[in-house]
């Protein structure tokens, strides 16, 4: 039975049961039912609303009317009466009715509140947590500053002396050394983040055959790991073939997940890193039998400002884990981070795509690349605000026949534009003096005078989803995310530039 039928079925009930109940004390009531049938009237409207409610004063009315005396008959008195009950009824279920609605009111608002203070109390939490992060974080690089600092400062106060023998000397600059490098790789990961707030991180592409990067990171972290008489091993599959990536970030990568590794593994433990191929994909990882992570914490493993909490450095700012996730995905893989608990160690696992599939009997080898589609005869207006990117884009398409027109902002790309009419247009999205949308809303402008549509490309280190989607709405007709080899790059400029006419 629905909600609606039943609220009416309850009006009938009371109806009933007050009738049968007037009826039995009929003889000591003495005509005076009209209170028991507006008891039911009122319990059908507190059950179901006013609509229950003029059903069980309908039905009241008949039945006082018709069953109890003074029976109904046309006189004035009878009118009169059966009036009275009518609107006293109908007012009994209009009132409850009202009451009946303020109170669920009165529920929702309360739910309301609740509801809202529930969320103000987590967007608090938050707020502090993150503070606390800050102010862990602060004291945390305040820490990692003073502690080589201080010394260098006293190794170097001791040199000033003169008063060392050779191996004292050796020693002090060999410990000067050390803390200098500590120094510039705290700071090389305070501008990584930097660069990767920023969407400034830059990336050189290229094919690197993983097993090189592979040993060239195991041969860096080697003394460390043999200090601490860790046992490292290591089983590369040599025929995994190449991937896509900048040599030095991809080492990076491995670097830091190896140091990791030794870092929170205890003396005499073991570190265990893998590569093999998983269909178009290489598998990179890390396993280790150190402190593990609890699986609270395991999710905010790559939180900035916060992995510290999740596995709490001995030394470090404890930003690497996060720098290397961003690595990660901007060349196209994925990372996750796997640990059965506290005290059981961890494993990292990293996927990158391959370049190509090598075929079954190849060996491994670096593919010779591609040289890009031909550009002959055609304009294309760079326009790039970074000095090295600059120089790529110009020297890649003019070896493939292109003229190429160079502006560092969106005001001399515009002005550019007017005066020289370029086939295709290859636009940055971040420049000095105005964005890359609002430099293809004034092509399109421009271009809508002219009754032509020139080609138009966003080039942009943004690859999110959210940032394709506004590139389009703009006016870019494609959104390629850096980096890009040039003859990827090459590819979309001959497809745009093929499909259109040429400009007047």
């Amino acid at each position: 039975m629905s909600v609606g039928l039943r609220t009416y079925a309850v009006a009938v009930a009371a109806v009933a049961g007050v009738t049968v109940l007037a009826l039995a004390l009929r003889p000591a009531l003495q005509g005076a039912v009209s209170p028991l049938f507006l008891a039911a009237v009122a319990v059908a409207c507190a059950y179901g609303g006013w609509r229950p409610g003029f059903v069980a004063t309908a039905l009241s009315l008949i039945i006082t009317e018709a069953v109890f005396p003074p029976f109904f008959s046309l006189d004035t008195a009878s009118v009169v009466r059966a009036g009275a009950f009518a609107v006293v009824g109908l007012l009994t279920a209009l009132l409850f009715a009202r009451a009946r609605d303020a109170r669920a009111r009165a529920e929702a608002l309360a739910r309301a509140r609740e509801e809202l203070l529930r969320h103000e109390q987590a967007a608090r939490a938050d707020a502090e947590t993150a503070g606390r992060s800050r102010d862990e974080f602060l004291a945390t690089l305040s820490h990692e500053l003073r502690t080589p600092l201080n010394a260098l400062m006293g190794w170097i106060w001791w040199l000033r002396r003169g008063s060392f023998d050779e191996e004292r000397r050796e020693r002090a600059l060999e410990t000067i050394e050390r803390n200098t490098t500590s120094l510039a790789q705290l700071i090389e990961g305070l501008l990584d983040i930097s660069r990767i707030i920023t969407g400034k991180l830059r990336i050189s592409a290229s094919e690197v055959e993983p097993a090189a990067v592979v040993a060239a990171a195991v041969e860096a972290v080697q003394p460390a790991a043999a200090a601490k008489s860790i046992a490292l091993s290591v089983d590369v599959d040599e025929t995994v073939g190449p991937v896509v990536a900048d040599p030095d970030r991809l080492q990076q990568i491995l670097s830091n997940l190896l140091s990791n590794a030794v870092k929170f593994t205890p003396d005499k433990g073991r570190v265990d890193l893998t590569l093999r191929r998983a269909g178009s994909e290489a598998v990179l990882e890390v396993r280790d039998s150190g402190q593990g992570i609890s699986a609270a914490r395991l999710p905010h493993v790559f939180d900035r400002f916060r992995q510290a909490d999740a596995r709490r450095p001995i030394t470090g700012l404890g930003l690497g884990l996060s720098i290397v996730r961003h690595l990660v995905e901007v060349h196209g893989g994925t990372i996750r981070a796997e640990s059965p608990g506290e005290g059981q160690g961890a494993t990292f696992t990293v996927t990158l795509p391959l370049r190509a599939a090598a075929g079954a009997d190849a060996s491994p080898a670096m593919a010779p690349r591609a040289q890009g589609p031909r550009l002959d005869d055609l304009r294309i207006l760079v326009v790039e605000d970074d000095a090295d990117a600059r120089l790529w884009l110009k020297e890649s398409l003019e070896s493939l026949g292109a003229g190429v027109l160079i502006a560092t902002s969106a005001q001399e790309a515009f002005e550019t534009f007017e005066r020289e009419t370029p086939h295709v247009l290859v636009s940055d999205i971040r420049l000095p003096d105005a964005d890359g949308y609002a430099l293809i809303r004034r092509v399109r402008a421009a271009d809508a005078a002219r009754g032509w549509q020139t080609p138009a490309i966003a080039l942009t280190a943004y690859p999110r989803v959210e940032d394709r989607a506004r590139a389009l709405e703009a006016g870019f007709q494609i959104h390629v995310p850096k980096p890009v080899a040039p003859d990827e790059l090459a590819a979309v400029i001959a497809s745009l530039a093929g499909r259109s006419e040429d400009p007047p």
